[in-house]
């Protein structure tokens, strides 16, 4: 990253990292709606963000496969545009994609992007992010012994707001174990190194996929 950028990092006013279940958008949701009562908490957080800290502009962070291909783009960032919609956001929004399996080279680079998007006021840094997949024998990944621990470290730096720790975790294994937020919770990392709070408004296992809910402050409103 660059001096210039690291100067400005503390224009982030803050972050909120959301569920990114495919189940939330309309197309999948079925006539049950499963997703349904986790994208309107989503949307009463990012209410309540905005309101908070009054950005100027959000700029979300997606992670995609490099794989899949889709018209409408990526799951997380069209689950961040039904937030957005829904907290009747109106003002600018930029969309960073990350591979899910980036190196640590396109993950400097999608920080730096972040970054030239923000404005004087500061932006909202939303994040489509979900943990291991692999927790349960029903999970979409079926059981890995591995998933426990590994989302225990990043729900724990996460609450600590410990981007060092976050930086530190394993792509690879996040890979194995379809860990396909852990590019964008990396990217968090880069441009908020140190959140002055940090908070996990909610953590479950439905489906057995590690979700997580939680906001990161930049700076002080």
């Amino acid at each position: 990253m660059s001096p210039s950028a690291e100067q400005d990092l503390g224009a982030i006013r803050g972050a909120l990292v959301v569920p990114s279940l495919p189940m939330q958008l309309p197309e999948y949701a079925g006539q049950a709606d499963a997703g349904g009562e986790i994208r309107e908490r989503s949307v009463a957080a990012l209410v309540e963000a905005i309101a908070d800290w009054k950005p100027s502009a959000v700029v979300v962070v997606a992670g995609h496969d490099p794989l899949a291909e889709h018209t409408k783009g990526s799951v997380g960032a069209r689950v961040a545009r039904l937030l957005l919609a829904g907290a009747g956001w109106e003002g600018p929004v930029r969309e960073i994609s990350v591979p899910i399996d980036a190196d640590p080279g396109e993950l400097d680079g999608a920080a730096e992007r972040v970054l030239e998007g923000r404005t004087a006021t500061g932006a909202l840094v939303l994040v489509p992010a979900d943990l291991s997949a692999k927790r349960t024998e029903a999970a979409p990944g079926h059981f890995d012994a591995r998933a426990a621990a590994f989302d225990a470290h990043v729900l724990d730096a996460i609450a600590s707001g410990d981007a060092a720790a976050l930086i530190r975790s394993d792509l690879v294994l996040a890979q194995e174990l379809w860990a396909t937020g852990q590019a964008p919770l990396q990217v968090l990392a880069r441009v908020l190194p140190a959140p002055v709070r940090s908070e996990i408004m909610w953590s479950a296992l439905p489906w057995g996929v590690q979700y997580v809910r939680a906001r990161w402050w930049g700076r002080k409103a």
